[in-house]
Parts: structure tokens; sequence; C-alpha cells
């Protein structure tokens, strides 16, 4: 879809909801010019804003960038819960409404009042922005165990810490940084990848973050990919970065690791090519082999482990690797998005395997040489509002173990 058709789309559906609270608001504050004209300007406020942040080049204006941010996400995440709980108030009245005329009840008089309505809805946006503040700020492990006869004799286990969508900027920066590797330091790895979007805005002056995950001294190294939001923010300055802290890109290429193969797929970017990178920088890489092209070419014997953003599995990998690792989608991040993303990849967030089965979405190779199994990550980070909702935040801490014979 045009990008241009997507702003306007995106636009428009805020201005919508924006009217729809100003009349639930209206209801009980009555026709003021006074307050309509501040909650106009408010409005604008917070489109202009979005759209700065999103397209505008601020240049060295890093203070009010950062200044900026906070009002703009946080009133656009409080100003979703509050026409998220008008709407949900309003499909209860409708219910009561429906209760009431079949069995004479007086159910609807609890919602009858509109300043009942207002109070309960600016309450539940407030509560709800205190917790996804929490939320998002209370990154735990969550851990997986895989057996496999595939690792090399010698290697009983890889430990294998995998985060995705840090999204650092200017909002997610050291301090939350280090409280995300606070959780990969605990587990003590033996390597640490990162499935994309660990960049999302001009990384070039921020050393801070690069020596924190420096610090790591991981025994097999950090490996990363590259995501959507990477090509937005300039691909090149952010693989600098990637590098500065000490990451090996994998740019649709594979490389062994301590008796695993990893593979690192590119994210496809943006569909118009000139928007991946609004620094004018362009793809270092060049033309890239294809995703089933690499794989075909791995030894069958090696436990291979791709390394891929977007939680989309081509039908003709399935059987050629053992393991794929994606985030992108954040869970959701603020529920009811949880939905959206659902609709869009086959996917949920977990461990899922790959059988030979097209119920419930899953796709599977004609002819099966390995088990594939996908994990989706909710993500570490957030994009936009520094919120989550019931999408809590993991550093995924996975055991590749060896199955020995009896």
């Amino acid at each position: 879809m045009n990008m241009i058709l997507v702003e306007v789309l995106f636009l428009g559906a805020l201005a919508a909801h924006y009217a729809y609270v100003y009349f639930k608001l209206r209801s009980v504050v009555g026709p003021g010019w006074r307050w309509t004209v501040l909650y106009l300007l408010m409005c604008v406020f917070l489109l202009m804003g979005s759209q700065i942040l999103w397209h505008g080049d601020l240049g060295n204006r890093h203070d009010f960038r950062r200044m900026l941010s906070w009002p703009v996400y946080m009133g656009l995440a409080f100003f979703f819960f509050l026409f998220t709980a008008f709407l949900a108030l309003d499909f209860l009245r409708v219910l009561a409404w429906m209760f009431d005329s079949l069995f004479s009840l007086k159910i609807g008089e609890c919602l009858a009042s509109p300043k009942r309505r207002v109070w309960s809805a600016t309450t539940f946006a407030l509560l709800a922005c205190v917790y996804g503040w929490f939320e998002a700020l209370n990154v735990q492990p969550t851990y997986v165990a895989i057996e496999t006869e595939r690792l090399p004799a010698g290697v009983d286990r890889v430990r294998i810490a995998h985060i995705t969508d840090v999204h650092l900027g200017w909002i997610v920066q050291g301090e939350r940084l280090d409280r995300i590797l606070d959780v990969v330091r605990a587990a003590r790895p033996d390597v640490l990848v990162s499935t994309g979007d660990l960049v999302d805005d001009d990384m070039g002056f921020r050393d801070e973050e690069a020596a924190l995950f420096r610090g790591l001294n991981l025994p097999l190294g950090m490996y990363a990919v590259t995501g959507d939001h990477e090509f937005h923010a300039g691909v090149r300055q952010a693989i600098d970065f990637k590098e500065r802290t000490g990451m090996r890109v994998l740019r649709n290429e594979h490389l062994h690791v301590g008796g695993l193969l990893f593979v690192g797929m590119d994210d496809p970017g943006d569909d118009d090519p000139a928007d991946d990178d609004p620094h004018g920088m362009d793809d270092p890489a060049g033309d890239l082999p294809p995703e089933q092209e690499i794989l075909a070419s791995l030894p069958e014997d090696a436990f291979v482990v791709l390394l891929k953003h977007r939680p989309s599995v081509i039908r003709e990998s399935v059987g050629l690797f053992d393991l794929q690792l994606s985030g992108h989608t954040h869970g959701g991040q603020i529920w009811p998005f949880y939905w959206l993303t659902r609709a869009t990849y086959d996917y949920r967030p977990g461990l899922r395997a790959l059988s030979p089965s097209r119920k419930g979405g899953e796709v599977y190779a004609a002819e099966i040489s390995r088990e594939s199994s996908v994990y989706v990550s909710n993500g570490v980070g957030t994009w936009g509002p520094p919120l989550r909702f019931f999408a809590p935040p993991e550093v995924v801490i996975i055991d590749i173990v060896g199955k020995h014979g009896e």
C-alpha cells in the first residue's frame, strides 16, 4: 500500500477518534468555545507533533526532539485509552438496553449518567497509562529449551539470549537499555542475537548505549540483523552503531558460531526503495541472495538458527532450518493491537512448531528434512508511547541442548 495513503488513513483515524472523544466530553462540559478551542489546539499539537517526530528533519536539535517525544507519545496513548473506554461503555449501554428490553430489567440505569461515564473513562485512561509505563519497564526472561542431535561432539549446550525491537532513540536510552541488559547478564548466555529494530533514530553520537553492549563480553559474541525501522532511521548509521557495540551484522549470510549455524536475513524495509533511507544513504549490501538459496546450501548435520526480523515463514524454507527467531509485532504492544498483528502474521508470540499441516495458518515444505520451529518474541522496547498494555516485554533465553544417545 502506498505510504502516503497509509498516512492519510492514519491521520483520518486519529481525527475521527478525537472527534468522538470530544463529543463524549462535551456531553458533560457543554459546548463552551474556550474549552473547545483548547481541545482543538491539543489535538493539532498531537497530530502535528507526531508527524514532526516521524518525518521531520530536526537535525542536531536532540534536546527538542526528546522534549517533544514525551508529551506527544503519552498524549497519543492517553487519548487512545480514553477512546477505547468510551467505545466499550457505549457497547455496554447497547447490551444493557437489549437486556432491559427483553427482560424488563433496569441495568441501563447504571450507565445512564454522562458524567459518570466521562469520569469512568478518564480514570481508566489514566490508570492504563500508569500500568502500561510500569509493564514496559518490567522486562522478564522467558526460558526455552530445545533438544537436538545436531550439536557437534563436545558441545553439550549453547545458551542464546534473544532480544528484539529495543528501539533505541529518544525514549529508550541508556537507563532503559541497562535494565534490559541486566536480564541478559543474569542469564549468563554464551551468545546474544538481536533480530532487528535495535535502532530507531540517529545513533551516530550515542556512545553510552554502545558501551553497555560492549561490556557484556559474551564467550561467543553478539550478532544482529536489520529491521524495518532501521531502514527508516538510516540503515548505514544503524549498522555502524551495531558494529560499534561489537555485534556482527549478518545480511543474507551464514556463520558458524559455537556449534550452531546462524543465518541472518535482511529485512525487506519499505516497498518503496526511495523511502528506505531518509538520510540519503543507500543500502550498502547491494544485491543479496534469497533465503531459500542460502538455507539449501547449508550442511544437513548443523543446527541452523534463522535470524529474521518479521515473523513470516517462507514455505520453501521450512525443513531447511531448525529454529527461526523473530520479533517485529511487539505482541501488539498495546492491547487490542495484538489482534491486528494476529491478522497480519500467522504466528502469535511464543514457540511454534512448523508441522506438515495447513491448520491454523501454518506452512510446510514438500519434503521435511528438519523439524523447524519459530519463536516470535514480544520484544523488549517500545515504539511511540513508552507503554505496554498486556504485552509484557521479554528477553528470550534459549538453551540448545545436545541429545545424547543412550
